[in-house]
This record gives C-alpha cells, sequence and structure tokens, in this order.
C-alpha cells in the first residue's frame, strides 16, 4: 500500500458495522504491525497495519469500493473472474490500470483454489460472509480473511456501499475519501426526494429489472434485491415485488401479465435493449409489452464497475434511474453529471466518448 494511503497508528479505532440510524461503533485494537478489526459475520480479525496485497473473491463488487477509497488498484493482487472481466470492461481500466494486473487464477470452478490462491501472498483476503466455508476454508491457511455482508440492512439502497466503503477506511487507514463518497450518496438521495416530492402512486412508472436474459432464461429481481431498492428510491413501482423475493425465473406469460411500463438490463446478462426491440430470443415474443413497444428499455450503465449492484459509481445510479422514471422531474444532463463526479472522486477527466460507454455498457462485460 501506498505510504501516503497507509500510516502506522498506535491508538484505538472505531469501526463501522452500519450506516446512518444503524451505525454500531466497536473499539478495536491497533498495534505497530497489526490491527484488530471486526468483519460483518461478528469475526474479530487480525490483519497487518499496512497492507501492500489484497485479493477479493465472491464479493463481486468489492474491488471498486477498494479503489474508492483508497484512490488505488495497485494492491489488488487478485480477484473473482466475473469481478475481473466488469473491469477490464470498464473505464476503471483507464483510471487505475493495474487492475488489469489482477491474477484470477484462484478460483476453478466457481470455488477458491487455497493453493493458489497462497501463492498471491495476500496480506489479506474478502469474502462474501454468506460464503462461510470458503472464509473457513481460507482463515485455515493463515491468511487473514474479512467477511462482507451482500444483505442491505435498510431500504436504502446506498446501504451496503456505505458500510463497505467505512469498513475499508478503517482497514486501510483512509477516511477522508469514504466521508465524502458517503456524503455525496446522501446527498443525491436528498435531492432525488425533492424532485419526486408530491408523485402519486398513480404517476410511478411499472418497473421490471431483467437481472439474467437468454432464449433460455428470464431471470427478474423483487424484494430482497438491489434492484428493487433502486426503483423504490427512484420513484418507480416495481411489478415483481409481490411475486419475488430475490431473483426468480419466470416466463413471457407473467412478463405480459405485469406489463411493465419500463424494463432495466443489468450488466449480468448480454441482452441489450435492441436484442428485446428486435425480437432476436427465439420462442421470446416481447412485441406487446408496453415497455419494448415505447422503447423504455435501458441497458443500466457500467462505470468502475456495474451500477446495479454496490458501486463507487452509486450515487450516479441513483440520479440516472430517478431520471429514466421521470424525466420531467429531473432536468439535470447526467454526461455532467457523470463529468463533475469523476473528477471531484476519481481525480480523472472523463471525455464525451468515455461517458458513452458508461451509459451504453457492450454485452462483453457480461462474459466470463
Amino acid at each position: 500500500m501506498k505510504k501516503e494511503i497507509i500510516g502506522l497508528s498506535f491508538v484505538s479505532m472505531a469501526i463501522l458495522a452500519g450506516c446512518g440510524s444503524n451505525t454500531e461503533s466497536q473499539e478495536v485494537e491497533t498495534t505497530a504491525e497489526h490491527k484488530l478489526i471486526e468483519d460483518e459475520l461478528g469475526r474479530e480479525v487480525e490483519i497487518p497495519s499496512e497492507i501492500d496485497q489484497v485479493v477479493m473473491g465472491s464479493i463481486l463488487p468489492y474491488f471498486s469500493t477498494w479503489f474508492v477509497a483508497t484512490n488505488s488498484t495497485d494492491e489488488i493482487v487478485g480477484m473473482h473472474p466475473n469481478s475481473y472481466n466488469a473491469a477490464i470492461n470498464s473505464i476503471l481500466k483507464e483510471i487505475s490500470p493495474a487492475v488489469a494486473d489482477a491474477n484470477t487464477s484462484f478460483v476453478k470452478n466457481g470455488e477458491v483454489n487455497v493453493e493458489t490462491l497462497m501463492q498471491l501472498n495476500p496480506d489479506v483476503y474478502f469474502e462474501r460472509a454468506n460464503e462461510e466455508m470458503s472464509v473457513q476454508k481460507v482463515e485455515e491457511t493463515g491468511i487473514p480473511t474479512v467477511a462482507l455482508d451482500t444483505a442491505t440492512r435498510t431500504d436504502n439502497p446506498l446501504d451496503n456501499f456505505e458500510r463497505w466503503v467505512s469498513i475499508t477506511g478503517e482497514i486501510t487507514g483512509t477516511s477522508d475519501r469514504p466521508d465524502q463518497i458517503i456524503e455525496e450518496g446522501r446527498q443525491a438521495q436528498a435531492e432525488v426526494d425533492e424532485g419526486l416530492e408530491g408523485v402519486s402512486e398513480e404517476e410511478k412508472p411499472s418497473v421490471m429489472l431483467l437481472q439474467y436474459h437468454s432464449e433460455n432464461e428470464i431471470s427478474v429481481g423483487g424484494v430482497n434485491h438491489h434492484g428493487n431498492r433502486w426503483i423504490n428510491a427512484t420513484g418507480g413501482q416495481d411489478v415483481a415485488e409481490g411475486d419475488i423475493n430475490g431473483i426468480k425465473e419466470v416466463n413471457m406469460e407473467q412478463v405480459y401479465n405485469w406489463d411493465p411500463d419500463i424494463i432495466y438490463i443489468t450488466n449480468f446478462t448480454e441482452t441489450q435493449p435492441e436484442d428485446l426491440y428486435d425480437n432476436v430470443f427465439r420462442g421470446q415474443d416481447w412485441s406487446d409489452v408496453t415497455a419494448v413497444r415505447e422503447q423504455q428499455v435501458y441497458k443500466i450503465p457500467l462505470g468502475i464497475y456495474r451500477w446495479m449492484p454496490p458501486s463507487g459509481d452509486a450515487p450516479l445510479m441513483l440520479k440516472w434511474m430517478a431520471q429514466k422514471n421521470h424525466p420531467e422531474r429531473f432536468e439535470y444532463s447526467i454526461e455532467e453529471e457523470i463529468k463533475t463526479y469523476y473528477d471531484k472522486f476519481y481525480d480523472y477527466d472523463i471525455s464525451d466518448e468515455q461517458i458513452y460507454d458508461v451509459l451504453n455498457p457492450s454485452s462483453e462485460a457480461a462474459k466470463y
């Protein structure tokens, strides 16, 4: 880790386990060589005070959180292949080219190969909290393993990101950047809330989030899915809210029954809006769905990471989706919002062509 990012500390530190009114503090010990932190499984993990090499497992969006907190990807020596594919098909590889050097070979058939992981010699390994077997397997090697919870603990779509960036700040000894970007997100939500003031339920568009899609699958997100929180926070009505918990495969009859006004397509599928407009999928007729007929199908952007899960661009996701759901209420230029945000938080002068690519991601980002 760059010395200006992580210094040695000899004082007690507090680590955030939540955000807003749900934030809890716990004192953790710090010495010249190590610090003791509490992860999101409630485990005490001893990590080096100076961190030069980190690896991210199936906590797919986390590499972007690391970058946001530290302004560096130099320390990321390994990441999940799915994360890596998103990274090299994103603008992050232009902002911080070191991300392309990350190794993915420690993941074999979707599982962590500890022998390969140990060869990367990470100071810290990050994993999803619900992958407890992987957490235990890696921890048994002696590699400090930090578990992060992907479950959002409130209705706030920024909840995960706020928790992760705060914990990363504690781990790395940075605080200014995490604090600033958390405040930016809260200001964005306040701006969206103000713009939506007075919107009735009847004025809210019906929205469907297409998570995975192919000729053989139509999988949609519902309650307890991150897309549901984005939709609710930006003035939409999630058509799947009463029918689906998490992600579930559905058929075209269900889509016809919902008949959404707007469809959002994630970057976990190669499907593009034009594929639905052109009805290219055999056995699926999308032509009578209102969102398709009115050409209100949108591919969710991909900036430094996919915008649907928690990412460093989370405040921009709020503004983008709010404008799509209620264009008459949000007249700002999303291109200018992106330009300002990238300059402020990433110290990067993003070009008009790059902004276009962020807002119109290729299908390559879904391949791995």
